[in-house]
């Protein structure tokens, strides 16, 4: 490899990982901002599964970033792992009562069950290879991340 494409490498490497954590950072401060610690209709902020997914949502923000740019890399351990930070969290999410909503709590649990699947399947693909379809996947988890919020969220 000559000097000037390792030069290139080592640019795009740091243009990436600049980028990564712009957006992190962005997703932590805009995330803390727009929600805001009043309550949330009939829930106090207090409620300890509140507490909860309220801590959830800047991981969720973090991660996604990673493992978007870790598609973009192909690197599949890294989406392997970022896939399984959300997937743990899952199950405390469909514990959640969500903010605006509450009675279609069962359309809220749906969701975040086929917001796992997604995530599963995302992994998968990578895992296979298949990295263009792996990304189309996580393109849909978050999609699915955005209706639930426009959906449940104050």
């Amino acid at each position: 490899m000559s000097n000037n494409n390792r030069g290139e490498t080592m640019i795009n490497r740091y243009t990436i990982a600049i980028t990564c954590l712009v957006v992190e950072m962005s997703a932590l401060s805009g995330l803390a901002f727009a929600h805001g610690t009043g309550k949330h209709g009939k829930t106090a902020a207090t409620d300890t599964q509140m507490q909860k997914m309220h801590a959830m949502m800047p991981m969720f923000s973090v991660t996604s970033a990673r493992l978007e740019a870790a598609l973009e890399n192909g690197d599949v351990a890294v989406v392997e792992t970022e896939a399984g930070k959300i997937k743990a969290a899952i199950p405390d999410l469909k514990k959640s009562k969500p903010h605006k909503n509450v009675k279609q709590r069962k359309k809220f649990v749906k969701l975040a069950a086929t917001l796992e699947e997604t995530v599963t399947a995302t992994v998968d693909l990578a895992k296979k290879g298949d990295i263009a379809a792996a990304k189309t996947a996580f393109k849909k988890a978050e999609e699915i991340c955005a209706a639930c919020h426009a959906k449940f969220r104050d």
